[in-house]
């Protein structure tokens, strides 16, 4: 069973939410992007700036699924065309990539584009014009709540991700004091939200907070707080510096508690980039690290393919932006010929337990749910042992 767990929407209330976005979709826009040999589609990425270990490695495995679908003749006779503008992970820069994706380049959809702040600008534009947001690379959960016909969500809410975490280690490490170091911004509020929510469930002590703005380097001040009030799990609301920042202060000042870091944070370079730092961080993900040595024929074959076209090895960020791809690209075939906005958001409703090849949770949407995933059921627990991302548990709440 999916839930909302954030911002709770009652059956009553979408069939009512629905009722009033279906006049407001701008007719006159719905349908661009949409030319007898090709559909256009646009992304905004940070191909530049702090997030471009996210961003670089999206934009490959769209680009990557988009080759294969126009290699195997495109969808119903058309060929994908996909335009990526560069936001720096900056919501001006973000925003002026989503007015020249929406109204110069006249995109058909804005499919993965990545980041909670830079969608939260760029988003409202896309809908308010009738334009299909589908896919963006967050787990937030404003990112399909509230309900609109043209917004879909792919990703396990950060939310429900530290709820399962925080009472999986409740439950089985003990722990009573919580705390939660984040970004202060719309990603790290979620994160945070997870966090208490479960703490006020489980009866538990007012969780403690303490935050930091995008770019940050020095955590000193955080990491005493945290230390000094006696949090024994530390959930991060960070991304891949700040969790090596923090982690590395940490053992500076010899202050061992367990840290979580929800799936901004479950990435390889958060062990490669860290030298031994991260030994022991717990991740929260809804799909396994791709490791070569470890992988299916399949897999392997597709991470042969990845590097041979990109010069670099595949890493989960790589999925995320060709599993975007291929579910819409779905999408688009089940909605025929005679496309529009509309009959595409439909197409993506009828999609029921489509599974990758990479052993991510399955998908499924309805007219009433627009999230992928199955919210309260779709995490597992990972840790850093070594030079690697382990799998510990599959957790709920």
């Amino acid at each position: 069973m999916k839930r909302r767990s954030f911002l709770k929407v009652s059956l009553g209330a979408v069939a009512t939410i629905a009722a009033v976005f279906a006049g407001s979709i701008g007719i006159a826009t719905a349908d661009q992007g949409i030319y007898d040999d090709k559909i256009v589609l646009g992304s905004h990425q940070p191909l530049s700036g702090p997030v471009a270990l996210w961003g670089v490695p999206v934009t490959n495995g769209m680009r990557m699924a988009v080759d294969e679908i126009n290699a195997n003749g495109g969808v119903n006779g058309r060929m994908i065309e996909l335009i990526v503008e560069d936001s720096a992970y900056q919501q001006n820069k973000a925003a002026q990539a989503g007015d020249k994706l929406l109204k110069k380049d006249k995109v058909f959809a804005l499919i993965g584009a990545l980041g909670t702040p830079t969608n939260m600008v760029t988003m409202p534009r896309a809908l308010k014009m009738g334009v299909l947001n589908v896919f963006p690379v967050t787990a937030a959960n404003e990112m399909f709540e509230p309900y609109h016909k043209l917004k879909f969500g792919g990703f396990t809410p950060y939310s429900d991700q530290m709820q399962a975490a925080v009472k999986y280690f409740v439950d089985n490490k003990g722990i009573k004091k919580i705390g939660v170091l984040y970004q202060d911004d719309d990603f790290g509020k979620n994160v945070l939200h997870g966090c208490e929510d479960q703490a006020k469930d489980m009866g538990l002590p007012e969780v403690v907070k303490t935050n930091f703005k995008r770019g940050a380097k020095d955590f000193s001040s955080q990491i005493a707080q945290l230390k000094s009030e006696g949090v024994e799990l530390v959930c991060l609301g960070t991304i891949i510096g700040e969790t090596i920042g923090s982690m590395a202060t940490a053992k500076k000042i010899g202050y061992d508690p367990i840290f979580v870091v929800s799936s901004a944070g479950y990435v390889p370079e958060n062990v490669t980039l860290a030298k031994g730092l991260t030994e022991g961080l717990y991740g929260t993900g809804q799909s396994p690290i791709p490791y070569y040595e470890d992988a299916t024929p399949e897999v392997k074959a597709w991470m042969d393919d990845y590097k041979a076209r990109f010069g670099a090895d595949a890493v989960l960020q790589s999925i995320a932006g060709y599993d975007a791809m291929q579910v819409f690209g779905m999408a688009l075939e089940k909605a025929g010929r005679d496309i529009t906005a509309e009959k595409v958001a439909e197409a993506i409703e009828s999609i029921k337990d489509y599974q990758n090849i990479f052993g991510g949770a399955p998908y499924s949407f309805s007219a009433e749910d627009h999230l992928g995933p199955d919210a309260r059921n779709s995490a597992t627990l990972y840790q850093v042992v070594g030079d690697k991302w382990q799998k510990v548990s599959a957790i709920s709440y």
